[in-house]
């Protein structure tokens, strides 16, 4: 489906304003939330992320950026993501079982060598073309 904005056209409360010029703005309660124009959109307003509590051992942005993990057994993690996509994943009870990860290329001071978890610990890992990266950020405890 495809809209043409040529004016204001109120959805639903929000305003989408466009013109001849190609940029397009979405706002609401007469704040300008975000800009399209050319090829960068231009957030004015914070970004909430989804947090997801992950249930099964999938690393799935589609879940939601932000994804917690509880270990109660050893668990060997897969990924759904894609490229151009990333995950914040916080892992509790890593010192105390196993975790077998996804093929990664671990990016740390030391080369690419996969962390040593201790009991609360958050990791970031995201795509390029095809390769998994990961990234140890630290402990939370």
């Amino acid at each position: 489906m495809t809209t043409t904005v040529n004016a204001d056209t109120v959805v639903g409360g929000a305003i989408v304003t466009g013109d001849a010029s190609g940029q397009l703005g979405l706002q609401a309660a007469g704040t300008t939330l975000m800009t399209l124009a050319g090829d960068a959109v231009t957030f004015n307003k914070g970004i909430a992320e989804t947090v997801y509590t992950l249930a099964g051992t999938d690393i799935d942005p589609s879940n939601g950026t932000i994804q917690t993990k509880v270990l109660s057994a050893p668990v060997t993690f897969t990924e759904s993501i894609s490229a151009g996509e990333s995950v914040v994943l916080m892992v509790e009870n890593g010192a105390t079982h196993t975790i077998i990860w996804p093929t990664v290329t671990w990016v740390t001071s030391s080369g690419n060598a996969a962390p040593t978890p201790t009991e609360k610990d958050t990791f970031v890992f995201w795509k390029i073309s095809t390769t998994l990266y990961g990234a140890y950020v630290g402990s939370y405890v």
